[in-house]
């Protein structure tokens, strides 16, 4: 472990490797500063800019403050010393290769914990000649040359990779008379409420979906009539039988926002399933909530466009999602605000 991790603890038996090495230097900043204590304030503290890379240092204030924090780093290594060699009850080993200098002589790098110990233990280090053999002059490699005409084999041809699909955009109709955005916000609203339905089944302060709205960027004019359609579809969610049956969590299996990846089509594709749960009967099911809303008559007529034009979609989750088991799957929509359940075959 490291000696700082070691702080306050003891062993029979301590080794402290490699004590040649340089500790991390202090960090090249804008500014130098440093607290030094006082007797009329809590701290006096100094500032000066750093020289230019390159440059000498400029004024005296800057060297003093360069002196104090090497000072202090200094001060510092001798404490985590201190720290490692305390540690040990019964031995303490100490271990260092530091390197020699041209003329012989040893001296270890002034920011090592080496040079800490240096003064008692210089005189029980030795120079050891090395014991290898000279090195040998390096090998030229033969060099062979290709005969005249030569060309280079056909390449195979290139595999066919796979292609991400492009992100899915939602293609949901403009139901309300304020702007798109605010519409996908409140879809984004609603799924994030379900999720939590789910789970806990009891209805959010208003408080707190404004709240959300206002992170989702709503202007604060469209916030009141998209809470109370916030509002409306999870009461009708929490109302409607099947609506209870999606979100029950007495079912096997049972994620909300499940994300699955597999090949659908000849495509790699990621999904994420708003609802999916095994039933009693055995059965897989994938849902995904839809936040549409119609107004006039022809209901019907309306709920099979939505199926025609989400079909593509749920295709692709029961594909990924019949590789998940044996069990059988079917897809469906579920329209909150409409109260609607429909199975897309």
């Amino acid at each position: 472990m490291t000696i700082h991790r070691a702080k306050g603890l003891e062993f029979e038996h301590v080794i402290v490797p490699a004590l040649q090495r340089a500790t991390r230097g202090a960090e090249h900043r804008l500014l130098r500063w440093i607290d030094l204590p006082s007797e009329t304030s809590d701290s006096d503290l100094l500032i000066s800019p750093s020289p230019p890379v390159g440059a000498a240092e400029d004024s005296d204030l800057n060297v003093f403050l360069k002196d104090l924090i090497r000072q202090r780093d200094s001060h510092e290594r001798c404490r985590l010393m201190y720290v490692a060699a305390t540690r040990a009850r019964r031995t303490l080993w100490l271990s260092a290769a530091p390197a020699a200098a041209a003329d012989g002589r040893v001296k270890p790098d002034r920011r090592s914990m080496l040079a800490v110990l240096w003064p008692a233990l210089a005189q029980r280090f030795e120079v050891v000649a090395s014991a290898t053999a000279p090195l040998e002059p390096p090998r030229v490699a033969s060099v062979t040359r290709l005969v005249a005409g030569w060309q280079p084999a056909v390449p195979p041809p290139a595999l066919q990779v796979t292609q991400l699909p492009a992100a899915y955009l939602a293609t949901e109709p403009l139901e309300f008379s304020w702007v798109r955005e605010t519409q996908r916000d409140i879809g984004t609203a609603v799924h994030a409420w379900l999720v939590r339905l789910a789970a806990a089944p009891q209805l959010p302060e208003g408080g707190a979906v404004l709240a959300q709205l206002a992170r989702l960027g709503v202007p604060r004019s469209e916030q009141p009539r998209a809470l109370e359609v916030i509002l409306t579809a999870l009461r009708q969610t929490l109302a409607d039988e099947r609506g209870r049956w999606i979100l029950s969590n007495s079912h096997r299996e049972a994620y909300s926002e499940w994300e699955l990846s597999g090949v659908s089509r000849g495509r790699l594709r990621n999904v994420k399933i708003d609802r999916s749960f095994v039933d009693a009967s055995g059965t897989r099911w994938v849902i995904d909530y839809k936040t549409s809303a119609h107004e006039g008559g022809d209901l019907e007529g309306f709920l099979a466009q939505e199926i025609e034009r989400y079909r593509p979609q749920l295709e692709a989750y029961l594909e990924l999602a019949r590789a998940v088991g044996p069990q059988p799957v079917r897809a469906a929509l579920y329209f909150p605000l409409l109260g609607a359940f429909r199975e897309v075959t």
